[in-house]
């Protein structure tokens, strides 16, 4: 185990001054001094170390190939889960090969195939029927995975007044912003990823989804999967309805995007999001990431959903002003869909993702009995923090809050360390977490030390 590190020192003020004293009296290495100088909100996003490579990739994403894609998918007239697999020009089945064609065409490093799955007659799914993802995996040099996502499927009413001349599910649903534009978000992050030549960590998985409109049935079934496999996924970034700047009633916003998450607060899906914020914070600043605390919209369901369902950190990315007037109808065309918003949320996305799959993995923060190795000390009033070493690991990152805040207020680095003391603070006050920093100074995503419910035991009563 590393050397235990304490500090006897009194600060008035935040936490801040506290954590500047541990760091200057210790002598950190070069890829913590740089951060030397923690700063709050937003996740601390100041204390990051920018990647200039990263940064590069961020210009390669591209407004012109995002506008290409999203006409490509909607030139299909529907892609409905249900609508024709047979016909080359026209539904799901055409859609889907245009889409492996893309993705085998974008880089050789690129494994690409169909996902599927055979299922009954169920809910909205009216007769038996094949569900097939398009999924993308760019191995990384571990196992652990890294998604992002979107729905390739659409749904539309036939319009009031005109006549119903198609088979069952084959009328138009063009879908360009649910979800081609997150179909082509994801699709363009693997163009841009796997022809970067970069070696990740982890494997990236670009995956559109079917069956998300009749009921999440191919985020479902791959989820249920993935569990049943053991496979081991650190983040999903789903990507639903993130192309619009217009609502429905005429207030625009490309600046910002919503970022769906459930809690508890301090959920894997929460970390997540407060990662994805913090990240996009520090190379896009002028994009607000804005955290929103529920599940999905209001009475709304999205992919993500089943990957929270199954033990895995999965957030939804919506557009900020969306125009229900245009969602499941024939009027959900490009047009409604502006470019430069979408590639400005790809470029968050790949922000998160980038600096996520070039990290180490997450320390593991829980003992044998699944509880949070977090304690008073040896004096019974300090906070002590003990985690496993991550592979890869040259130092850590240390991030405090108060315990009735939302986002991390304070971060500190500490050295190649598997244990830290903070002096007279109170581990009933402040929430705690932990991330893994790597050689190039990228962070894993923050394990928190939350200690799981209490569950109510019945009292034994004399008859």
């Amino acid at each position: 185990m590393g050397r235990t590190n304490v500090v006897r020192v009194r600060c008035r003020g935040s936490l801040v001054g506290l954590g500047l004293v541990i760091l200057m009296g210790f002598g950190l290495s070069s890829v913590s001094a740089v951060d030397a100088r923690a700063q709050a909100g937003a996740g601390g996003a100041a204390s990051l170390q920018i990647d200039p490579r990263i940064q590069e990739l961020l210009e390669e994403v591209s407004e012109e190939r995002l506008r290409a894609l999203v006409d490509g998918l909607a030139a299909f007239e529907t892609r409905h889960t249900l609508s024709s697999t047979d016909d080359p020009d026209r539904g799901i089945g055409a859609a889907r090969d245009w889409m492996v064609d893309e993705l085998r065409g974008y880089s050789d490093r690129l494994q690409v195939d169909l996902d599927c799955y055979r299922i009954a007659e169920q809910g909205r799914i009216t007769r038996e029927a094949e569900i097939c993802n398009v999924k993308a995996v760019l191995p990384g040099r571990s196992d652990r995975r890294v998604y992002v996502s979107g729905h390739y499927d659409t749904v539309a009413q036939i319009p009031e007044g005109v006549e119903d001349v198609w088979a069952p599910y084959d009328n138009p649903a063009p879908g360009a912003n649910d979800d081609g534009s997150g179909t082509a978000l994801a699709m363009e992050l693997a163009r841009v990823l796997a022809q970067s030549g970069l070696e990740f960590d982890a494997t990236l998985v670009f995956i559109g989804f079917a069956g998300e409109e009749q009921g999440l049935f191919g985020a479902r079934l791959h989820a249920q999967r993935a569990e049943e496999e053991g496979l081991r996924i650190d983040a999903v970034f789903n990507n639903d309805v993130v192309g619009n700047i217009t609502g429905g009633n005429g207030l625009q916003d490309g600046a910002s995007v919503r970022l769906f998450s459930p809690g508890p607060t301090d959920s894997p899906a929460r970390q997540l999001a407060r990662y994805i914020r913090r990240h996009g914070g520090a190379y896009l600043p002028s994009h607000q990431v804005r955290l929103i605390a529920r599940e999905d919209r209001f009475g709304r369901g999205g992919d993500h959903t089943p990957f929270n369902w199954h033990g895995f950190a999965a957030v939804r990315m919506t557009e900020s002003k969306e125009d229900y007037s245009r969602q499941h109808t024939v009027d959900d065309t490009p047009d409604g869909v502006d470019e430069a918003y979408l590639a400005r949320n790809a470029r968050v996305n790949l922000a998160g993702v980038a600096s996520m799959a070039l990290a180490p993995p997450a320390p593991f923060v829980d003992n044998e009995q699944g509880l949070p190795r977090l304690d008073r000390g040896e004096t019974g009033y300090d906070a002590r923090l003990q985690w496993d070493p991550s592979p890869g690991a040259v130092a850590y990152r240390i991030f405090v809050r108060t315990a009735w805040t939302p986002d991390w207020e304070e971060v500190v680095t500490v050295g190649d360390v598997e244990e830290w003391t903070f002096p007279d603070l109170s581990i009933d006050d402040y929430i705690f977490g932990v991330a893994a920093v790597g050689a190039g100074g990228h962070e894993s995503l923050v394990s928190a030390y939350v200690r799981p419910p209490r569950e109510a035991e019945p009292v034994q009563t004399v008859p």
